[in-house]
């Protein structure tokens, strides 16, 4: 292990590790206004960086205070403040003294300093939450800790949102090294590390725009405890365990610094216990890597409960930071994982015809998938209170290798009642490439008085290779290579909102794209047009006004863009009919926001936007091309325009006092278009892709609240949330435009609180109904997920004992099982500070095989999925 830490070490920059002394100091003093004493006033010790605090302590009777903190800084800020007298802030040295407060008398009601029970405290845009106030005895990482926190919540995806919204910036001390992969520190910074968690709402990053309208987003910022900084920290966890299948192991080794000029997080991690998160994954800002699939692998279903997924994962993530002054730093990162996935299901699909037949698929699927993918990032960022500029250079590459079996089947509505049917046995094959590079450059200039610009421009280059082997008693193969070149460039005039109710400025964009595509396909049942060649070239330049109003907390902004474009396309030649098309044409796209701050607890954003969208140059190839075994799609070089329309609102409240976070958000989403897509199926329920001259159009309404409510009795927590969505749509399916509507409810509930002391229950639950109505055909689904977790602490500081239940129940399974119940286990034992131990049951009820039920867009599928046994591991983390 020594060998491979030295080798870590290599890979970057050297370090020389500078310990700041840790001392621990004493500051009291006497809070007067005049001649009288100052009794309730709020003294604290802040951070001069960021104005986190450190202590605090109130005056008491004779105005006096105390404040102790162990600390690494050279110097603090010392604030007063309090009802009837005027905030006070000053710098002082870091050492024990004595200081005395004479503050003023001011009749103004207080907007800024609040503070909760030691847990939550914060100002009208900056929350912090004290770690160790919700942590529990199993919390591992930073993590575990985060999904506990009030206001914020984690996806199983791995998002992290705030009140409601994904968060636009993860920092760690104030420095964004990792660039939208956070899952990294999520998971691998220790709870007990971290000191504070900081919500930075309405979070703008570039300085020379923080008087520009702000973003709805907010930031998380992790304050870091003085034992972790300026120091490497490496940590391993290394188990082994075994299922009735195979024998099972996991492995992470990880080495971190923080300093105040460095960062640095080098880790590898891997394991064969079927998980499926990539940590690595981008969760904001922009993704260098761009989707040109178009053939894929019919591959089998993951369960929405328990673990089929099986296979191995490895992943190497050296992720850096070097900060050249306190305005520049250099982000050099690289991200590599390989992962074998492989799994087996059953699923049948039903398909609505709009005759009022069905016509069913079924599909017994095994497949296994090689892929590698592999990022490299070069970022340069200076920001400065005028001047702002960033460069990221990122190179990637992705590779997967597939291969499937699938055995079957096909009924159509007279086939489904004497009992017949066809079946066929398919294999297939995947091969896939993409290789990629992008840079992207983002510029501010302001002046003195307000004025300036703004301009971005992302250029990229790539080309997707890709190839589909279908064998078996229908022989196929298709090959296709794509590439992609282009540049995106966006400018805007900037005034200064904050010393004028209305400003009025111009942004423009100019963007071009040109696309190559080659395509050649075997196939036994394409007479025509088997081989395509493509050019596609899209330009376009728009500008347009941009009107802004500022009053107080209330800011609103109108653009009315004038978009001018040019399309060309070239399609290898088809006898008898048009392949190529050229096109010119204007669109108006406006779009106007609102937010208003109305209190310190209540935020009120909204939007609303029209956009016209041409024909993507996927839906104008002529050539056939064979998407997967069951799908062939061929269009027309026809050159439209799909039209949209949407609004959408969020009100939010926040009252750290209480412990009280809530939001009701709703949205409206029109389009239309007079091309219509869809699907036609043939006898044996294969499916081909087209298009046709139909104006249609859909309608989507979503309304959802949301509340959690913390309590400290028993340290008990409530959140609850309610979504209510639905829609009318139009579908082509047999040449037949056909109207469906869906209605969908959703309840969500948790509830966590402390038995007793050291004994938690966590419970949360999920209820979920679905309508589909069709011309003849009314689909209604009902489905009901818990989850149940017992946290015991046997041995105080050492022992814990976890005990978790997921239960499902499916109402719309025909079978008599409707039920599923899981369980597992771990066991915690804590031998040092350093050294854990931890023995994991998964699935103890052994449960193999798990069924759903579920509606789509005129369609029925029933699954069956096969998960993995009951499996025991022991892993050591040290």
């Amino acid at each position: 292990m020594t060998r491979f830490w030295f080798i870590l070490l290599l890979l970057v920059a050297p370090l020389r590790a500078v310990n700041a002394q840790t001392q621990i100091i004493s500051v009291s003093g006497q809070a007067r206004c005049g001649t009288e004493k100052v009794v309730g006033a709020l003294v604290t010790m802040l951070q001069p960086t960021d104005s986190s605090i450190v202590a605090y302590a109130t005056t008491d009777k004779q105005g006096l205070y105390t404040l102790k903190a162990t600390i690494q800084l050279s110097e603090v800020l010392l604030s007063i403040s309090g009802f009837n007298i005027k905030r006070k802030t000053t710098r002082i040295k870091a050492h024990s003294q004595t200081f005395d407060f004479h503050v003023e008398e001011e009749n103004k009601t207080l907007r800024e300093v609040v503070i909760k029970s030691q847990k939550l405290w914060g100002n009208r845009d900056t929350l912090n939450y004290f770690v160790s106030a919700y942590t529990r005895g199993k919390d591992r990482s930073i993590g575990d800790v985060l999904q506990k926190l009030p206001g914020i919540t984690i996806e199983n995806n791995g998002v992290i949102k705030y009140q409601g919204t994904p968060i636009n910036h993860f920092y760690i001390e104030n420095l964004d090294m990792l660039q939208g992969r956070y899952n990294l520190a999520t998971q691998g910074i220790k709870a007990e590390d971290v000191a504070t968690v900081q919500v930075l709402e309405n979070h703008e990053h570039i300085r020379s725009r923080q008087d520009q309208t702000p973003s709805e987003r907010a930031a998380i910022n992790l304050k870091l405890k003085d034992k972790v900084k300026g120091i490497w920290s490496k940590s391993a966890n290394l188990g082994a365990g075994h299922n009735f299948d195979e024998s099972l192991w996991e492995a992470m080794l990880q080495a971190m610094y923080f300093g105040k000029s460095k960062q640095h997080m080098l880790r590898y991690s891997g394991d064969n216990l079927g998980r499926s998160q990539e940590m690595g994954t981008d969760h904001y800002g922009f993704s260098s890597e761009g989707n040109s699939r178009m053939v894929s692998l019919v591959e089998h279903s993951s369960p929405p409960i328990g673990n089929g997924l099986f296979g191995y994962r490895h992943s190497i993530n050296l992720n850096n930071l070097a900060k050249l002054s306190d305005s520049i730093t250099i982000n050099y990162n690289f991200n590599y994982s390989h992962n074998l996935a492989s799994g087996h299901s059953f699923s049948q699909i039903t398909y609505l015809l709009p005759n009022g037949e069905k016509q069913l698929l079924m599909e017994d699927i095994a497949d296994r998938t090689h892929t590698h993918s592999a990022n490299v990032q070069l970022i340069y960022e200076k920001n400065l209170q005028h001047r702002y500029l960033k460069n990221a250079l990122s190179l990637w590459g992705r590779w997967n290798e597939g291969r499937g079996d699938i055995r079957s089947a096909h009924q159509n509505q007279l086939s489904m009642l004497n009992g017949t049917g066809g079946e066929s046995s398919i294999s297939q094959a995947l091969h896939y490439r993409s290789l990629g590079m992008s840079n992207r450059t983002h510029w501010v200039h302001r002046t003195a008085k307000g004025g300036g610009f703004e301009w971005t421009s992302t250029n990229r280059v790539s080309t997707t290779p890709q190839t589909l082997i279908i064998g078996g008693e229908r022989r196929a193969h298709q090959d296709i290579e794509i590439t992609s070149i282009s540049t995106i460039n966006g400018f805007s005039l900037l005034r200064n909102l904050r010393t004028r109710k209305w400003t009025l400025s111009t942004s423009g964009n100019l963007n071009t794209s040109y696309t190559i595509l080659t395509s050649a396909l075997a196939h036994p049942n394409i007479p025509v047009a088997p081989h395509g060649d493509m050019n596609h070239l899209r330009s376009s330049v728009d500008l347009g006004p941009v009107a802004q109003y500022t009053s107080g907390a209330f800011q609103s902004k109108l653009s009315v863009p004038i978009a001018l474009t040019y399309t060309a396309l070239n399609n290898a030649v088809v006898e008898g009919e048009e392949t190529d098309a050229h096109r010119l044409r204007l669109y108006l796209q406006p779009s106007f926001s609102l937010q208003w701050k109305a209190t310190d607890y209540l935020t009120f954003n909204a939007n609303a936007h029209y956009s016209a969208s041409e024909t993507p140059w996927r839906m104008l190839l002529t050539a056939n091309v064979m998407q997967n075994y069951r799908s062939l799609s061929r269009y027309r070089a026809t050159l439209d325009n799909s039209y949209g329309a949407g609004t959408h609102f969020k009100v939010a409240f926040k009252d750290i006092f209480t412990s009280m976070f809530a939001h009701l958000e709703g949205s409206w989403q029109r389009s239309w278009s007079d091309i219509a897509y869809g699907t036609t199926l043939d006898a044996q329920a294969h499916t081909i892709v087209e298009a046709t001259y139909m104006p249609n159009h859909s309608n989507r309404y979503i309304l959802t609240a949301y509340g959690r409510k913390d309590i400290d009795w028993h340290t008990l927590q409530i959140e609850l949330s309610a979504t209510r969505s639905w829609g009318k749509s139009e579908m082509l399916r047999q040449s037949v435009l056909t109207t469906y509507r869906t209605t969908g409810y959703a309840l969500r509930g948790t509830l966590s609180f402390d038995i007793v002391s050291g004994y938690r229950l966590d419970y949360r639950s999920t209820w979920q109904r679905q309508r589909s109505t069709a011309p003849q055909h009314t689909f209604t689904h009902d489905e009901l997920n818990q989850r149940a977790e017992l946290s015991l602490r046997l041995w105080p500081s050492r022992l814990f004992l976890n005990l978790h239940a997921s239960h499902t129940h499916n109402n719309s399974l025909t079978s008599e099982r409707k039920d599923y119940l899981f369980i597992g286990s771990s066991l915690q034992f804590k031998l040092s500070k350093k050294v854990e131990f931890n023995l994991n049951g998964d699935n103890l009820t052994n449960i193999r095989s798990y069924s759903s039920r579920s509606i789509g867009d005129m369609e029925n599928f029933y699954s069956e999925y096969y998960l993995r046994p009951l499996s025991i591991t022991l892993t050591a983390h040290i």
